[in-house]
């Protein structure tokens, strides 16, 4: 998930506008993280990979659609809040 999408779906499902900032701080503390270490951890799968021969060489994909997998998955647990699906009675 993208920085705007992270950011759209914090936006939701805060529960009030106070806590918010502490949501948004710890997004981005999380992103900054996994954003340092995720070129050094791929590229040492991909030299492994490379290394070994495994799949011929081309075991970061794997690793890749794993996660991708796994991410799609997850988004399922969102709120239905987060998914811009409101729906509004009458009373609103």
């Amino acid at each position: 998930m993208e920085i705007a999408g992270v950011q759209l779906a914090l936006n939701d499902i805060s529960p009030s506008p106070a806590t918010l900032g502490t949501l948004n701080a710890l997004a981005l503390t999380l992103t900054s993280g996994i954003r340092s270490l995720g070129p050094a951890i791929f590229t040492s799968i991909f030299a492994a990979g490379a290394k070994s021969q495994l799949m011929d060489g081309h075991f970061v994909w794997a690793v890749m659609v794993v996660i991708a997998l796994v991410g799609a998955y997850t988004v399922r647990w969102l709120p239905e809040k987060a998914e811009g699906k409101l729906k509004y009675t009458h009373d609103e």
